[in-house]
C-alpha cells in the first residue's frame, strides 16, 4: 500500500476516507483495510505498489455474511424448516442481492478500478459490486468485529430477513399441532377493506368456539397466516 503520499493517481485516499464514512456511516480505525476493501485487482494491476486488492477480503466477507445470516434465521425463525431457511440464505447473498446493498451504499462510488475496467463500466457490473459488498463486510469484520457487523447486516437486509415470515407455513404448523389434541382451527373472513386492486382482508381464527386471534393482509391466505401465527404464539406461552 502506498505509504509516502496520499494522493495516486488524481485519486485522494483521505477523500475517499471521508466519503465512506459519508456513504456508510462508519468510520474504519483501521484506514488500510477499508482501502484494501476497495481495491479492484484492475487496480493492483496498475499500481504494483499497492500491496493487496480486495480479493483476499471477499473471501472472509462471504464467509462471515453466511454465518451472519444464518444466525439471524435460526434464531429469529424457530418453526422454519431447514429447507425455507436454506434457500431464503441463498436468495439472501446470491451475487443480484448483494450487488443491491452495494448500490445502496454507493460503494461503486468508491472502488479504485483499472483504467480498461473503468472504460468498461465496471462500476455498474453485478460481478465486481457483489464482490465488493462481501470484501467491504469482511474489512468490517475485522476492523470493528463480528457483533458490531451482525448489526450492520441486520440493519441493511431487514427487508429480505422480514419476508422469511411468510415463507413459514404457520398455517400447516398450527394444525399439525392441534391434530394432536383432536382439535381443528377455524378461519372466517370477518370484513374487506379498499378497492378490488388493494384490499385488505381480515380473519378471525376460531377454535373450539373460541376466537384465538386475528390477522389481516392483502389476501385471505396472508391474512390467516398471521392469525395463525399469532395463535401459535399464545398456544406456547
Amino acid at each position: 500500500m502506498e505509504k509516502k503520499s496520499n494522493k495516486l493517481r488524481n485519486i485522494d485516499l483521505d477523500e475517499i476516507l471521508s466519503k465512506v464514512k459519508e456513504k456508510t456511516g462508519i468510520s474504519f480505525d483501521n484506514k488500510n483495510l477499508i482501502i484494501e476493501a476497495l481495491t479492484h485487482p484492475s487496480f493492483k494491476h496498475e499500481n504494483p505498489h499497492f500491496e493487496y486488492d480486495n480479493q483476499r477480503l471477499e473471501f472472509l466477507g462471504d464467509a462471515v455474511l453466511n454465518m451472519i445470516i444464518t444466525e439471524i434465521l435460526f434464531q429469529r425463525y424457530k418453526e422454519a424448516s431447514e429447507g425455507i431457511l436454506t434457500q431464503k440464505r441463498i436468495y439472501m447473498v446470491k451475487e443480484e442481492t448483494l450487488y443491491k446493498k452495494a448500490k445502496s451504499l454507493n460503494l461503486g462510488d468508491l472502488i479504485l478500478l483499472g483504467k480498461g475496467e473503468e472504460k468498461q463500466g465496471g462500476r455498474e457490473k453485478i460481478s465486481i459490486l457483489s464482490d465488493l459488498f462481501e470484501a467491504f463486510i469482511g474489512a468490517l469484520y475485522l476492523d470493528k468485529g463480528y457483533e458490531f457487523t451482525k448489526n450492520f447486516v441486520e440493519r441493511i437486509f431487514r427487508e429480505e430477513i422480514e419476508s422469511v415470515e411468510m415463507e413459514i407455513d404457520w398455517k400447516n404448523l398450527l394444525q399439525s399441532q392441534l391434530m394432536k389434541e383432536g382439535k381443528k382451527p377455524s378461519y372466517i373472513v370477518t370484513r374487506e377493506e379498499g378497492p378490488e386492486h388493494n384490499k385488505i382482508f381480515y380473519v378471525e381464527l376460531w377454535i373450539d368456539n373460541n376466537k384465538i386471534a386475528e390477522g389481516e393482509g392483502k389476501t385471505k391466505r396472508e391474512a390467516e397466516i398471521k392469525a395463525a401465527k399469532i395463535a401459535l404464539e399464545k398456544m406456547r406461552r
